[in-house]
């Protein structure tokens, strides 16, 4: 009976420290303040050169709590020279006053520059508060100093975004010189012109060598060694779990003579590439930079492949990233990302890879083509705010299956192929029987769906333009279209439409357009980009581009943010009517939403580009660019470019010159209001997140069909930037 109460007594008092956090009545380490408890012995340390709180130092003396009382470090001696600095920590915290507290271990750590084998004697001494001296010492013999650390292996990082192996040379031990060559297994790395090879110089210098070596620090891409710090190199190594690898590296010494120094090591248990049976990546570094969450964010990227190690890309391809802690990572710790393969094109000129080229100076082959694939995907990304995070796109296993993926992306087809209802958890949106334009919008989420359309004139879309109006034909837009061309890609991920014809009713010289809509698997926004090119030279009374236009069912409010970032507001039940325009904003109007705060729902566009040029280089036509908001029957935005009609002289006609063309890409938001004092939180966020994509960047190791020397492109002409005697394609005058 006594034991169980002493075990329901622990039991309790675990429960009690849980709740706080930290169990101050735990026993604590040795050293600390407990009566009786005996601190570590006495003893020096020789260490390798590093700094604390500003102070290089090397030697380090240890010593007992109860070595001392509490004093202050007044002066330290090593075989009798006076430190000329020191640096005091109380287990393991820095002093700035230089006092030792006398309950706790203590240490003291100044730069001696020690030699192997030999002894030395610290001296601390100093005075406690009452006025009484103290006195403590310590000796140690220096052992001798530390060879190759050996191998070092890490994952795909930021910095390094490939499986690696480090080797590290100890200042001791790197003497100064240049790395002439590396090998991997038995493989040289740096035999080409281009190699991943990386060499650094780090740590802190010995203060011996301070203007004496050359102060190299950082990377080298000579491969330098400055024989002052430790000195390390990377190489790419597609390490698996528990593999076994050799690194060797020569050195050409300043001293005449060459160094190999070779490392061997196991890889560790954990992190190692994802799978051997997909033998070849791609790696792909994503950089967040504006403090934003991403989760699920897609990712577009066009890959060139060696053609021969890629079979039916669709099938095989992965997108895989090393991430443990994430609670989508499997038991190896990788996450395997949601991928779709939107194209893929393949090159294999045969006339071109049989050319027999030679050198013209060496004779030797020219190897200038290899097959190749161009592969386009899309994968949903997870980034934390500013993460620098690396996906891995794997591909060359040809007995591959494609991964089943269930997204909330669904497409329904709804008549023939330009009637689509396209279904996220965030919206359901509609289009057109004949244009493909977007015809109804459906909110959806939390709450009850709520519809939104137009449907009072004419082809009753939602989304009406590109759109001119040049007299005497009338005025028309991309939603006027009867069957253009369309394209479409669908999946899991991404469903997109492309259409693309001249505007309806005008001749087919007249104006050409083009308009896209791409919808993501959980994400709350819609892609929509237009183009629109002048073929000749016309007069007009308008070209006005992204108009939305919304019946007054529901939608009675327009908000905007303005050019200082602050969200506007104009009710539209009393305000100016058609035709005299109710509000006039920026062209480069952030965002704007059409809401119904009864309802709490609205829709957004937000801008993401906008470009006005000319196919000849002329100015593209504009006439003072703005967008407007009306309010008549229905209440639409639109982008006026050139717009006289929409001026109290609506009679003039203006001039749009021929190869004009106007680019936009906006992403729609259909959205419910967010509680609180910012209901339009949700969009600031995502206006933030669209137009600061994340960064990304691709590496891909130098493969062993690549030619060991660079090969010069084709040219025109020869040519020799820069230096007497270049050939210029101007021909010189002669003298007559």
């Amino acid at each position: 009976m006594k034991q169980l109460v002493i075990i329901a007594c622990c039991v309790a008092l675990s429960l009690m420290a849980g709740a706080s956090g930290f169990d101050k009545r735990q026993p604590r380490p040795t050293g600390y303040a407990e009566a009786g408890v005996a601190g570590e012995a006495s003893r020096i340390a020789f260490e390798r050169v590093d700094d604390r709180a500003g102070l290089v130092y090397d030697t380090t003396a240890h010593f007992p709590h109860e070595a001392a009382p509490e004093f202050e470090v007044k002066r330290v001696a090593v075989n009798g020279a006076e430190a000329p600095a020191f640096v005091v920590r109380n287990r393991g915290i820095f002093n700035g006053n230089r006092r030792v507290h006398g309950t706790e271990d203590f240490s003291v750590s100044v730069y001696t520059g020690w030699e192997p084998g030999r002894e030395y004697c610290m001296l601390v001494a100093g005075v406690t508060s009452a006025g009484t001296a103290v006195a403590l010492e310590v000796k140690g013999q220096a052992d001798d100093k530390s060879s190759p650390l050996g191998l070092g292996f890490k994952p795909p990082s930021g910095d390094f975004p490939y499986h690696s192996a480090t080797m590290t040379l100890p200042r001791e031990t790197a003497e100064p010189g240049a790395v002439v060559k590396v090998e991997l297994d038995g493989k040289r790395l740096d035999g080409k012109f281009c190699s991943y090879v990386r060499c650094f110089n780090v740590g802190i210098q010995d203060p011996r060598d301070a203007g004496q070596a050359e102060g190299l620090e950082g990377e080298t891409y000579t491969g330098r060694i400055d024989g002052s710090r430790d000195f390390q190199v990377v190489v790419p190594c597609d390490w698996v779990n528990g593999s076994e690898h050799t690194l060797r590296v020569t050195v050409a010494l300043d001293a005449g003579e060459e160094e190999v120094y070779e490392a061997k090591g196991t890889a560790p248990g954990k992190g190692g590439y994802w799978n051997s049976a997909w033998p070849h990546s791609v790696s792909i570094a994503l950089e967040e930079t504006v403090g934003l969450l991403r989760q699920g964010e897609p990712v577009h990227l066009s890959l060139g492949l060696f053609a021969d190690d890629v079979k039916d890309p669709a099938e095989e391809i992965r997108v895989v990233t090393y991430a443990p802690k994430d609670p989508k990572a499997g038991d190896d710790g990788y996450v395997v990302a949601p991928c779709q393969v939107t194209s893929v094109a393949e090159w294999r000129d045969a006339k071109m890879l049989d050319h027999e080229e030679r050198d013209a100076e060496t004779g030797e082959l020219v190897h200038r083509y290899d097959p190749a694939t161009t592969v386009d995907l899309v994968f949903l990304a997870d980034v934390l705010p500013y993460e620098k995070k690396v996906y891995q796109v794997l591909y060359g296993n040809p007995d591959a299956e494609a991964l089943p993926l269930d997204t909330d992306l669904k497409v329904e087809q709804l008549g023939d192929k330009y009637a689509q209802g396209i279904e996220t958890s965030y919206y359901r949106m509609t289009t057109a029987l004949k244009s493909g334009a977007v015809e109804t919008v459906t909110v959806l989420g939390e709450g009850a769906p709520v519809l939104l359309e137009h449907k009072l004139e004419t082809n009753g879309a939602v989304h009406w333009n590109p759109g001119v109006y040049a007299p005497p034909t009338p005025w028309v837009h991309a939603s006027d279209w009867e069957w253009p061309a369309l394209e479409q890609i669908s999946g899991p991920i991404m469903h997109r439409t492309r259409r693309y014809a001249p505007l309806p009713h005008m001749d087919e010289k007249a104006v050409t357009a083009g308009v896209s809509y791409t919808f993501y698997a959980g994400q709350p926004y819609v892609l929509m980009s237009s183009i629109m090119e002048v073929q000749r030279d016309m007069f007009v009374k308008a070209i006005r581009n992204g108009e939305i236009v919304f019946n007054h069912a529901v939608l009675d409010e327009f908000v905007w943010m303005d050019p200082l970032g602050q969200v506007q507001s104009l009710p539209l039940g009393d305000t100016k009517k058609h035709p005299i325009h109710a509000l006039e904003v920026p062209q480069d109007t952030p965002w704007m939403a059409f809401v119904s705060r009864e309802h709490g729902v609205g829709f957004a566009s937000i801008a993401l580009a906008y470009e006005n040029t000319n196919r000849y280089g002329d100015p593209a036509s504009e006439a003072q660019p703005y967008i407007y908001v009306q309010v008549g029957p229905w209440i639409y935005w639109s982008r006026a470019m050139v717009y006289p009609f929409g001026g109290q002289n609506l009679t003039r006609v203006m001039r749009a010159r021929k190869g004009s063309i106007y680019l936009e890409e906006n992403a729609w938001v259909p959205f419910r209001l967010a509680e609180g004092d910012d209901p339009f939180a949700e969009i600031e966020r995502l206006t933030k997140q669209l137009t600061h994509p994340l960064e990304v960047s691709e590496w891909m190791n130098v493969d062993d069909r690549t030619p060991e020397k660079w090969v010069m492109p084709i040219l025109t002409m020869p040519f020799d930037e820069g230096v007497a005697g270049a050939v210029s394609a101007h021909k010189e005058k002669k003298e007559q």
